[in-house]
């Protein structure tokens, strides 16, 4: 019998914004929720966490699907700092009466990468809290370092 599919990392928010604004925090606001690092491109981001880096590449045909291209993820107790490239990041916003909900699916951060515990951490961190807190308009809390 074949093994169970790895579950990948993945939430859902709502929030009273509407799916236009959660867009444009998502892409053009992540210095606000997510790292003060980010840099982004008209084609992507790199997103910086002290002697860290992540960069994804926004899907042309779908940009909700990142495709991570580069990571240096410097992280204790996981040999592998390129865990992340060729990961996926699937954002899905649904407007609802009252704003819209935020689904994010890391897909390839399963139990397949050694770093998943703290990743996952950092997913509830950012994803669940603090792009939360910045669409309902509470005091988001990016990475500062």
């Amino acid at each position: 019998m074949p093994a169970p599919p790895l579950q990948n990392y993945r939430a859902t928010i709502s929030v009273p914004m509407d799916a236009a604004h959660a867009r444009t925090a998502i892409f053009d606001e992540m210095h606000l929720w997510w790292t003060l690092r980010a840099e982004r491109t008209p084609d992507g981001v790199t997103a910086r966490f002290n002697n860290s880096h992540v960069t994804f590449v926004f899907d042309t045909d779908q940009p909700l699907i990142w495709r991570c291209t580069d990571a240096h993820m410097i992280i204790e107790d996981v040999a592998d700092t390129t865990e992340w490239t060729g990961t996926c990041l699937h954002w899905t916003i649904i407007p609802t009466s009252d704003g819209c909900d935020i689904t994010l699916e890391h897909k390839g951060l399963n139990a397949s990468l050694d770093c998943l515990d703290v990743c996952t951490r950092g997913w509830q961190h950012f994803f669940e809290n603090s792009l939360l807190a910045h669409l309902s308009g509470q005091t988001p809390a990016p990475e500062t370092r």
